[in-house]
């Protein structure tokens, strides 16, 4: 379903941001890893969206669902991916509004069309960035970013950085620092050892969520004995 531009700008608010140029950075042997400049939330984000990226060469399916429900180390602070198909559609967000709707004409006060060039300029193998203004999950207070994005099968994939997390940088959470730390050792393990850290990578992702997975059931459990073990409540007093 294609939804109007006036309903997103009602929904989002979006507000002015300066647009500048595309920027591409260099490939790396994945094909998507740039360089060590920047900030650590910044390689974060770039290391993320390598991660994004063969996760949906991998399965695609899989790969859309852990990036809407933020799991499988797909989420850390504000930062998440997002994914458009070539249709426009959103196929992957953290925010329900948006999946599933058609997005290519989602733009800010400016006019600028930050989907539509995500989308017409994202090519395999390469990291662009741009930069607009949008609010950060759960809020409706626009702020600006910048977008890492890339093309991965058919799909446009991105990973966005909020300026207020760059400039504020000792205020990430334990989960963005972990992130940074994991994007600067990546980028330093020597090639041949490179199989064995990717396995290391994905069996502690494997651990975490299974820990989620048992507190989440714990927390069921502990739910119904509490309801369980409630005193019934008389039908006489009940009436009253």
């Amino acid at each position: 379903m294609r939804l109007r531009t006036a309903l997103f700008a009602a929904t989002f608010a979006l507000w002015a941001a300066s647009y500048s140029p595309v920027l591409a950075c260099g490939d790396s042997e994945a094909g998507l890893s740039c360089d060590d400049s920047g900030s650590g939330i910044e390689m974060g984000a770039k290391w993320m969206l390598n991660r994004a990226s063969k996760a949906v060469a991998s399965d695609q399916a899989k790969a859309f669902n852990a990036f809407t429900k933020g799991t499988d180390g797909f989420r850390t602070a504000d930062t998440y991916v997002f994914c458009v198909g070539p249709n426009g559609i959103m196929n992957a967000h953290p925010n329900p509004i948006l999946q599933g709707h058609e997005v290519r004409d989602l733009q800010d006060k400016t006019g600028n069309y930050f989907i539509k060039t995500m989308i017409e300029t994202a090519k395999p193998g390469q990291i662009s960035s741009i930069r607009y203004l949008f609010p950060k999950p759960g809020s409706t207070i626009e702020e600006p970013k910048t977008t890492y994005y890339t093309k991965a099968g058919d799909q446009m994939c991105a990973v966005g950085v909020y300026d207020a997390d760059m400039a504020a940088p000792q205020a990430a959470t334990p989960d963005a620092r972990v992130a940074s730390l994991r994007a600067k050792l990546d980028g330093e393990i020597p090639a041949s050892a490179k199989a064995d850290w990717t396995a290391f990578l994905e069996a502690l992702n494997a651990q975490s969520d299974a820990k989620a997975s048992a507190v989440a059931e714990a927390r069921r459990d502990l739910a119904a004995a509490a309801t369980a073990l409630a005193p019934a409540v008389p039908k006489s007093a009940a009436a009253e």
